[in-house]
Formats: C-alpha cells, sequence, structure tokens
C-alpha cells in the first residue's frame, strides 16, 4: 500500500511520515514570482513531471509539443525562461534554440534563458547544447533538487514582476552544469521504483496517482507506434520512440522499461532494426509487468 511505503522503513520500522508539506520545506519557494514558463516537452508523462514538480515549488508553466509551437508561443507572449527538451517531432530542441538566437527570427526576447531537458545524458550532450545557444542543461529524469537549482539560478536574475527583462545573466560557460547518469550495469532494474516516484513528486501522493494513471494510459499507444517503426524498418523512428518510452519510464520509476528501452534505443541508432524485432515482445511484457506491480502497490491507479 502507498500508505506504507510512507510510514515504514525497508525493514517495516516505523519512521517519521514525509508529507508534501515537509518535501517542499527543503526546498525554495518560487510563489512570489512572477515569472512566465514555457515548457517544450512532447512526452505527455514528461510534461506531466515536470509541470507537477513547478506547481509544487510554487510556479506554473504553459506546456508545448515541438520546437515550431515552442516558436509561436514565443512570438505571441511574452517568456522569461524556456525548458527545452532536445529530442522533439517536427522540429528539436536545437533547431529550435538556433532559431529563438537568430538575430532575423521576430520574437520579443531573443536573449531568453533556454534550459535544455534531455534523457541522453551522454558525453558531448552539453556541448551541443550551448553551441546551439542553450544556457544551462538538465539531464532526465529531473529532480526537483535539480530543477529548483535551475530557477535559482536563472529567475533572479528576472525583474520582479517578470515580463521577460532580464537584468543580467550569467555565462553559458558558468551555468552549463554537467550531467549526471545512474550506473544500472551491476544490478537488475526494479519493475517500479515507487520510492523515486514520490521523491520526484515531492511526496505528493495525489501526483503520483495522477502520473501513473496517465503513463499506463499513453504507454499502450507509444507500444504501438515501436511497433510500426520496427515492422517498416524504420531505424529513426525505432530511435525516436524507444527514447520517449525511455524517458517516460524513467520519470515514473519504471527501471526495468526504461534500461530495456534504451537498449533498443542505442541499436536503433546503428540502424540494425531487423534484430531488434524480437525484442519488441520484451518491452510490450515490461509494460504489463509495471502494470501488475503498480496495481498491487497504488490501487487507486489501474
Amino acid at each position: 500500500m502507498l500508505s506504507h511505503a510512507l510510514t515504514s522503513g525497508a525493514d517495516g520500522a516505523p519512521r517519521p511520515i514525509a508529507t508534501r508539506h515537509t518535501a517542499r520545506e527543503a526546498l525554495p519557494d518560487f510563489a512570489h514570482r512572477k515569472a512566465r514558463i514555457l515548457l517544450a516537452e512532447d512526452n505527455i508523462t514528461n510534461q506531466q513531471v515536470a509541470l507537477g514538480i513547478l506547481k509544487n515549488l510554487g510556479l506554473s508553466a504553459d506546456a508545448v509539443a515541438n520546437g515550431r509551437e515552442a516558436l509561436m508561443a514565443l512570438k505571441t507572449l511574452l517568456y522569461d525562461l524556456v525548458f527545452m527538451d532536445v529530442q522533439m517531432p517536427e522540429m528539436d530542441g536545437w533547431e529550435a534554440t538556433r532559431q529563438i538566437r537568430n538575430p532575423q527570427f521576430a520574437i520579443p526576447n531573443r536573449s531568453i534563458p533556454i534550459i535544455a531537458m534531455t534523457a541522453h545524458a551522454m558525453q558531448g550532450d552539453k556541448e551541443k547544447c550551448l553551441e546551439a545557444g542553450m544556457d544551462d542543461y538538465l539531464a532526465k529524469p529531473v529532480s526537483p533538487q535539480a530543477l529548483a537549482a535551475a530557477l535559482e539560478k536563472w529567475l533572479p536574475f528576472l525583474k520582479e514582476e517578470g515580463g521577460g527583462v532580464k537584468e543580467e545573466t550569467p555565462s553559458a560557460s558558468q551555468s552549463a552544469r554537467t550531467p549526471h547518469s545512474s550506473n544500472l550495469a551491476h544490478r537488475s532494474p526494479p519493475v517500479f521504483d515507487r520510492a523515486a516516484l514520490l521523491t520526484r513528486l515531492m511526496d505528493d501522493e495525489e501526483l503520483v496517482e495522477t502520473i501513473l494513471q496517465g503513463f499506463l494510459e499513453d504507454m499502450p499507444r507509444q507500444l504501438e507506434t515501436l511497433r510500426h517503426c520496427l515492422e517498416a524498418g524504420d531505424a529513426a523512428g525505432v530511435a525516436r520512440q524507444t527514447h520517449s518510452i525511455k524517458g517516460a519510464a524513467a520519470n515514473v520509476g519504471c527501471e526495468a522499461l526504461r534500461a530495456l528501452a534504451f537498449e533498443l534505443e542505442k541499436a536503433g541508432r546503428t540502424g540494425s532494426v531487423e534484430s531488434l524485432k524480437p525484442r519488441f515482445d520484451e518491452v510490450a511484457e515490461a509494460f504489463e509487468q509495471l502494470k501488475q506491480v503498480v496495481s498491487e502497490d497504488v490501487p487507486h491507479v489501474s
């Protein structure tokens, strides 16, 4: 039961109840800020997680599904900060950023801080983001602490009433963080890491249930798209789709599914799609196992 997870340790001994209130006390409260934030992220689960963390930090954001929609939003409204996923359909985050920084592109604030968000966490990604004109870099799955640190770094340089006007910004070389990635090579990843999800969502039980429900409803569509890409021999599509599955699974603590999707993503980038077709059943089975575990651990989610 979810309530048991919050009131007992690994050995079953009672422990202090972690609540949304106590979880938020350890993080900055940005509720007094008037900043207008744009989130560019194509995966609905990743969108919900990022928006949920921002809400618990006292902020809200407008969400768009790709770089092209981000450009349209930036033309229409005066934003103060952009969280930009790098892999999106129609237009990725790198191209969107290059266009935003282009002096010929007509938006109110071309110098707006852009923080990259990517599940790659590979060597060279930070440099690629900075070369495209991004100001900072967060590796997914993003934690509340990392998101709050990025907000602390960039929002203080905005006028208190918001409106997209910056007084000063640190240089990109000073601001960019080195990504961190988990090394799962020497242990079997869990089907569902509930503790990690609770931590990421600041022990907001209602948000946990909302995120999980949305993930379970969306993943069959994601898997069907992957199956079509495999059948069509579309290596780029396989890499793109497994990347999306990997990111969403990581955000909700589905480590077994994340690790398997990551394997297929790397193989898809080599173009060897034919050998991956039999492995689709492994991905589907990992999702079925996840549904079973979630239904037992979080009864309100099905």
